[in-house]
């Protein structure tokens, strides 16, 4: 029998090793996954804690435009950076606050919620301020707290005006068209049980991230009250799905400020995926039924820590704003 050096027995075993983490990420985190759900595969992640050149603090959100550039909010270094589909550090840019929700308009311009500063930002990708607006209350063109940003078909922009507990809409230019939602645990409410009794100005209630499915349809994620709320681009209320309990399709297990879901992306087909506290990643069907789930708690491939924004490119792969890893994880779907 022809003997295997301890050299050549390791070397085989972090390759086997490698190929185990990098391709065998299971799809499942509890309960079965439904035979229509597709693979996911964990493919690459980028970043770590820091403030220089492609570290991150706390990353918050994820925006890609036509070319699969992808923007990243740098919650706590104040700035956006960008990269490309496979984590090379394109650029990056300051702006002036906490950015929070970004989202990419139709002309390439980068539209960007500041938390702190409760304003919404347009900058150009290179980091030119073009206008901005809003300021702290609970008035038209006010803000407590602005999480969520998204572009609908018309053009316009969406926010989601997190300690104010509602969606406001605004032209592209920042002019003010329309407002809906309040706290409560009813149809298009925002915060869940108890919402009455939260302070005036109380951060991480909902609605947090939004996002437009094929028709128009806006989904924005209730991070207290752990729903999917669905309303249509003039604010009326179409469906809500989604629970706080720790089990398959809901979005609890960590009883906290932020119990709920946190960011949303929609495929191509209408698919959602929604990002949970409880370090989850799941994907439902147009109408929220369960589909499968990625990530458990730690910081290893297809782990999470808090995960926040998620996106998908033109091929179909998803991202994942690993918040408290201050990392992005990219992930192939396959199907």
């Amino acid at each position: 029998m022809q003997r295997i050096s301890l050299t050549k027995l390791v070397s085989l075993s972090f390759v086997i090793l490698t190929i185990l983490v990098a391709g065998n990420i299971p799809a499942s985190c509890g309960g079965d996954s439904s035979p229509k759900a597709p693979e996911v595969r964990f493919l690459l992640e980028w970043g770590k804690k820091g403030a220089a050149t492609g570290e991150f603090h706390s990353p918050i959100a994820i925006a890609i435009d036509k070319s699969d550039r992808i923007f990243i909010t740098d919650f706590k270094n104040q700035r956006v950076q960008k990269f490309d589909s496979d984590g090379k550090f394109l650029s990056s840019f300051n702006v002036s606050g906490n950015p929070s929700g970004i989202a990419v308009d139709a002309s390439g311009n980068l539209v960007l919620a500041l938390f702190d500063k409760s304003a919404i930002a347009v900058y150009s990708d290179d980091g030119k301020l073009l206008r901005q607006w809003g300021k702290e209350g609970g008035g038209d063109s006010e803000f407590k707290s602005p999480a969520g940003v998204a572009i609908g078909p018309d053009g316009n922009v969406y926010v989601g005006d997190d300690a104010n507990r509602r969606v406001q809409k605004f032209s592209p230019d920042g002019k003010f068209l329309a407002k809906w939602g309040e706290g409560g645990v009813g149809p298009g409410q925002f915060g869940g049980e108890g919402t009455d009794k939260l302070p005036a100005g109380f951060r991480t209630s909902g609605p947090n991230f939004l996002a437009f499915d094929s028709k128009g349809i806006l989904h924005a994620t209730d991070g207290r009250g752990g729903k999917v709320h669905r309303f249509t681009v003039e604010g009326k209320f179409v469906s809500a799905w989604g629970s706080n309990k720790d089990e398959p399709g809901g979005f609890g297990g960590r009883p906290k400020n932020l119990p709920g879901p946190t960011g949303i992306c929609i495929d191509k087909t209408d698919r959602v995926w929604v990002a949970s506290t409880n370090n989850r990643v799941q994907l439902f069907t147009p109408d929220g039924k369960f589909l499968t789930c990625i990530g458990k708690t730690g910081n290893g491939p297809g782990e999470f820590t808090t995960p926040h924004g998620l996106a998908l490119d033109r091929a179909g792969n998803l991202y994942v704003v690993d918040a408290q890893n201050h990392r992005v994880q990219k992930f192939a779907v396959v199907r």
